[in-house]
């Protein structure tokens, strides 16, 4: 199985689509990068300053993709490889985004998985037992 297929598909009675996935990488939360926004103008002086912006604002993400490569993803590989801890993710677009996440041992991945699909199946709240809510 890929690990960027869903492990389960499921329409809810209101006709809502579910995706569930099943993974355990998980790289690191990190404060997102942006210069302010300022209102827009249209002056000369603001065309020019928005332009030396956007280069500047690439510019700086690159080193932060290097971290993101070459830091934190070899991190969390090898946090994943020593981790028995999976984590189950049901995530819908439409009509609005809408996801659940929750964490779970190896060894009740497949009763949390089967819970999940089961309850939203039934247009209900996911609730499963033996794994953590993650918020």
């Amino acid at each position: 199985m890929s690990g960027f297929r869903p492990s389960a598909r499921v329409n809810a009675p209101d006709g809502r689509e579910w995706e569930i996935y099943a993974y355990k990488l998980r790289l690191p939360r990190r404060q997102p990068y942006g210069p302010d926004v300022d209102a827009p103008g249209c002056s000369a002086l603001s065309i020019v300053t928005g332009v030396l912006g956007a280069i500047i604002y690439v510019l700086a993400w690159v080193p932060l993709l290097f971290v993101r490569l070459f830091v934190d993803l070899p991190a969390a590989i090898v946090r994943a490889l020593r981790s028995d801890e999976w984590t189950i993710e049901a995530l819908s677009w439409a009509p609005y985004p809408l996801s659940y996440r929750w964490t779970t041992p190896s060894e009740t991945k497949g009763q949390v998985l089967a819970g999940v699909e089961g309850q939203l199946a039934r247009g209900e709240t996911p609730m499963p037992r033996n794994a953590k809510q993650i918020l």
